[in-house]
């Protein structure tokens, strides 16, 4: 059994949750984030799964996500292993990153990836030694620590360019459908005369465009949204409900597996 992870939510840091694991063994199911995240793999060693594509990666690894990319990262053979990961309001990060023309563009050009940076493995644990020993201004701290992070992972893996506009604009009709009634539920149908396509090749066309069937993306937004209640402070129970679980175990499954936490657990940090 994997020792409980440790979560920083500094009431000073609104736009900021962090985690630490240490020992885990727990391991994720393919899920996304409403924010732009940044890990750091303390000990052992995973494999980092994008868009099909397996990494693996060791202690020192960085590993940069895009909000809304279908990822996961687990502990390789089964092995236990240890990271942090920080997740990161993307609207306060790109105005942050907006102050300094080294950074400017930043995150929007940088694609999810794994970046190999001491330089920013050394802001990322003075970042992680102020949230732990209550820097006497915490705000300005970590936002300094977090412009260097980023600089210092362009400079090791120049940005791309940002994408072309979506390549159908049928399916992101569909997309912001299913996000706007994620907690009710939602035809097939319905999404199939969204996206101008037959219930067969939506489901293809999904999985190949979002990295996730609508019925498993539904479920990913289900379980950011129940997030988001548990850290404004509602109870396990009513997180489950106003997301449309009728049923806690399957609610506690689905978080878990997404999450690497109980929502008890989410609750209490």
């Amino acid at each position: 059994m994997s020792p409980s992870p440790h979560f920083w939510r500094p009431p000073a840091l609104p736009f900021f949750e962090g985690r630490r694991a240490t020992g885990s063994l727990s391991c994720y199911a393919p899920h996304t984030h409403d924010s732009f995240s940044i890990g750091i793999v303390d000990d052992g060693h995973s494999i980092f799964t994008l868009a099909g594509r397996r990494e693996a990666i060791s202690p020192g690894d960085v590993i940069l996500v895009q909000a809304g990319d279908v990822h996961c990262c687990n502990p390789a053979d089964l092995q236990r292993w240890s990271y942090r990961m920080f997740h990161l309001d993307t609207s306060w990060l790109t105005s942050l990153l907006a102050q300094n023309l080294a950074t400017c563009g930043l995150p929007g050009g940088m694609p999810s990836q794994v970046v190999r940076s001491p330089e920013a493995l050394q802001w990322l644990d003075r970042m992680t030694y102020a949230l732990e020993n209550g820097h006497p201004d915490l705000e300005s701290e970590v936002t300094r620590c977090l412009q260097h992070v980023m600089r210092a992972c362009a400079d090791a893996c120049p940005p791309k360019q940002a994408s072309e506009a979506a390549e159908d604009d049928g399916l992101q009709r569909a997309h912001d459908f299913l996000l706007a009634h994620c907690r009710d539920r939602v035809s097939l149908a319905t999404l199939a005369e969204l996206a101008g396509t037959s219930r067969y090749q939506l489901i293809r066309q999904f999985r190949r465009r979002f990295g996730l069937t609508p019925h498993a993306l539904q479920l990913d937004m289900k379980i950011r949204q129940a997030r988001t209640l548990l850290q404004q402070g509602a109870s396990t129970v009513h997180a489950a409900l106003d997301t449309g679980f009728a049923d806690q175990s399957h609610f506690h499954r689905a978080f878990k597996s997404r999450v690497a936490a109980t929502p008890l657990q989410y609750r209490r940090a």
